[in-house]
């Protein structure tokens, strides 16, 4: 009586190396989901920061040179889940006689960023 050896399946050795080489390749998705999140999480806060200072600046230029001081100062905005701080700054006579220089700097927490829009209004 011949006896055939034909066993099927997959020893344990093999089962815990496949394990094992899956989980150290999961471990690296996880690692970059968590920093395509924190990514997107900076860009939205950028756009937001981008929006609030460009409002800003448009405010300047829609209420002319004569009355653009009256916009300068600090105020806080709410936006996304998010406060940020905005700082308008105008200096006369800069770059040239009868011209201002409008920076608006918005920055947020956390991190600690800022962004920074300047336009330059003419009389």
């Amino acid at each position: 009586m011949t006896r055939l050896s034909y066993e099927k399946g997959f020893t344990l050795i093999e089962v815990l190396v496949t394990i094992t080489i899956l989980s150290v390749g999961l471990l690296g998705v996880a690692g970059l989901t968590t920093g395509i999140i924190k990514g997107n999480f900076y860009s939205k806060n950028v756009t937001s920061a981008t929006v609030i200072a460009q409002q800003t600046i448009e405010g300047i230029q829609r209420v002319g040179y004569a009355n653009a001081n009256t916009l300068a100062g600090t105020g806080s905005v709410s936006m996304g889940g998010v406060t940020f701080t905005r700082v308008t700054t105008i200096n006369n006579a800069t770059p040239a006689a009868n011209m201002k220089t409008a920076t608006v700097t918005v920055s947020w927490n956390p991190g600690g960023y800022s962004i920074s829009l300047n336009t330059i209004i003419s009389q």
